[in-house]
Formats: structure tokens, sequence, C-alpha cells
């Protein structure tokens, strides 16, 4: 008689947070629901063997001179940061306003990077390709106390390369103490921590 056994999914061997490989769903683009957020896009990402999509968040005001025009902002940083790895050349102009790079108006930014930059394939991912990495970690809401899954701001390319300048970039912010990480103890509670599951893949 034939023996039955039950089908095993193979699992990262991290679990689902530390250095992850990365595919990109969607962009939606929510900085028109608060007023302090001049960039608000929301990257909807995959990893591998998880029926669970995260959200990278790129969020922040901009920084602007006398005269009204851009004159930087730490959120900048991190849109072209992402920008760079996902090959997208647009970005914002000195009025603030999203901007290809020959000049031309993007009137909705969401729509724009959806049609040349998502990947799709939720909920069946198997037609995602995962073609960066990005970092996840847990985090703690101070007054809620509600532990939550974060993804840092920064996506790198799937490669050695890059799977390299992502862990060097993560294990410099914890040493420097720039990354608020949480983890439960044996007693199931949060506590902080300033290691991270960084050898994944």
């Amino acid at each position: 008689m034939t023996l039955y056994k039950p089908e095993v999914t193979a699992k990262p061997s991290g679990g689902f947070l530390g250095v992850q490989e990365t595919g990109i769903v969607q962009f939606k683009d929510r900085s028109g629901e608060y007023d302090w957020a001049d960039v608000f896009i929301e990257i909807e990402i995959a990893i591998p063997n998880s029926k669970y999509t995260n959200t990278l968040s790129l969020k922040g005001a901009i920084e602007k001179n006398d005269a009204g025009e851009v004159s930087g902002g730490s959120v900048l940083k991190r849109l072209y940061g992402v920008f760079e790895a996902i090959g997208c050349t647009a970005g914002i102009n000195l009025k603030g306003e999203w901007e290809s790079d020959d000049g031309q108006i993007i009137p909705n930014i969401a729509e724009y990077l959806n049609e040349r930059f998502a990947e799709g394939g939720f909920p069946d991912k198997t037609d995602v390709p995962f073609n960066y990495v990005s970092f996840a970690y847990k985090i703690q809401n101070k007054l809620t106390k509600k532990v939550y899954t974060e993804v840092y701001p920064k996506l790198c390319a799937n490669t050695t390369k890059g799977k390299a300048e992502l862990s060097s970039y993560i294990k410099w912010m914890q040493n420097k103490g720039f990354l608020n990480e949480y983890k439960e103890n044996s007693t199931g509670n949060a506590t902080p921590t300033t290691q991270a599951t960084l050898d994944n893949l």
C-alpha cells in the first residue's frame, strides 16, 4: 500500500525577518491622506514562502527654502535610494512636483511606478521575480505596545553585492543605535535588541 505523507513546505532558515529576497507587487500614493506627508509612497512587497505581503514605506516632509523651493529632507534620500535600486529616474522638482527625467510632469506617481516597476502576481506569487532584497524586523509601538513587522525603507539588488551592501548598512544602523528592533524573549515579552538575522540568504 502507498504511504501517505503530508506535504512539507520549505521555509527560509531565518523565518520572515532579516534580509529577504523581495519582489514588488504594487505602489500606492498615500500623501493625500496626511497633511504632514509631502511624500508617502507605499510599496507592497512579496517574499518567498509567505502568503502575506509586507509594506515598505517612503514617507515624510520635504524641506523648502524661503523662496518655497525644495531644499532637502531625509525622505528624499530614502526615496532616491529606492528609485536608484529599481531603475527609476523620475523624482521631485524644485516646486515639489513629481517629474520624469525628461522634464514631463507626472500627475499620478503611483500609476507611473506601477506601469513601469510593479511586478504583480499576488496572491499567486509564482510569477513575481524577486529582483531585490529588503530588511524586515520587529518594532513596538510605544503607546499601544503592539509589536509588528517593519520593512526598512531601502532596497538593494538581489545579488551577492546587493545582499552584502544591505547587510553592511543594517549592521551599521544597529551599531549606531538607529534601528529600534524588538524581539520576543522566553517570557513572551517584547524586548529591544540591537541584533537581527542577516544571514537568511
